[in-house]
């Protein structure tokens, strides 16, 4: 069985040209709303795998909140361990996407940071060793923290992406199995200029935590996968037209995960990843990018 850990956001989308430079105001070429956060697109992804997840999340008392659990219920997830807090709205995220597929983006974490660790770990209590754990870090570091000790204490796997890049990650890192994060996440944390050219020196770093896995995605270098004490791969994206990148991580996260839930090997699960994140670039918008497993499948073959 797949947990996750994560957040429930609106996403406000945008689309200009160029990025506007400080103090300029721009006119975007259109806009979009919609239901994301890392946490809900990355437990959807695996839903569309068939790898229906317990997702433990947190909404503001509002419309938006509704919407998002609507929407979640719509692939099949069970939404009934995801809390509804009074203190703060909805989280919210501001996305910008550039002319060339690029994303920035901004995100308010509102309800997300009301998600506490006792309604966390009493909802986990029927973790066993079979089972994985998924989180991200736009909830609060200290529930993750506290979900992943519980997990590991029950002898599951740990699944760490640690997106937003925040510092002080050094407990969380030392109860994860696997770290997933992207190429500009992973030169921050480690301190390194570039991946290439200093791979050795990131390897160090986050091996020195215990980590038994790196998977670093490189956009359309692919990703590469670092074994603690073992072999290194590197898998190339198919050749796609870039629309929008800025569902491409979770695409890659919910299909990585759940190919390592259905037991299949890394170095699979990591190839199929490849593809689902390259296939999301094609196509607007986070969980509406979300690559059907059969098309993935058909690349694979």
């Amino acid at each position: 069985m797949l947990w996750i850990v994560g957040s429930c956001n609106i996403d406000l989308t945008v689309r200009v040209e160029s990025f506007p430079k400080v103090g300029e105001t721009i006119l975007a070429r259109e806009s979009a709303i919609a239901v994301g956060g890392k946490g809900a697109n990355q437990a959807v992804a695996t839903a569309l795998w068939n790898v229906k997840p317990k997702f433990i999340s947190c909404v503001g008392k509002d419309a938006w909140g509704k919407t998002i659990c609507q929407k979640l219920q719509h692939y099949g997830l069970d939404v009934s361990l995801i809390a509804v807090s009074e203190k703060h709205p909805t989280g919210m995220a501001w996305i910008e996407i550039d002319k060339k597929g690029d994303n920035r983006i901004t995100v308010a974490p509102g309800a997300n940071l009301d998600l506490v660790t006792d309604q966390v770990l009493g909802n986990m209590a029927g973790l066993s060793s079979a089972d994985y754990l998924l989180a991200q870090l736009e909830v609060p570091l200290r529930v993750v923290e506290a979900a992943f000790e519980y997990a590991k204490k029950r002898g599951g796997k740990t699944i760490l992406n640690p997106s937003p890049c925040l510092e002080g990650l050094s407990k969380v890192f030392s109860l994860t199995d696997y770290l997933v994060l992207n190429e500009t996440e992973c030169c921050k944390l480690a301190a390194v200029s570039s991946l290439l050219e200093e791979k050795e020196k990131a390897k160090s770093f986050f091996f020195q935590w215990g980590i038994s896995v790196l998977v670093v995605t490189a956009g359309p270098q692919g990703a590469f996968v670092f074994e603690r004490g073992g072999q290194s791969r590197h898998v190339r994206p198919p050749l796609v037209q870039v629309v929008d990148s800025s569902g491409a991580g979770d695409a890659f996260l919910g299909t990585f995960t759940s190919w390592l839930v259905m037991g299949k090997t890394l170095v699979k699960a990591l190839k199929a990843a490849v593809v689902s994140g390259a296939l999301a670039c094609t196509r607007k918008g986070t969980m509406s990018s979300l690559p059907d497993p059969k098309e993935v499948l058909l690349h694979l073959s």
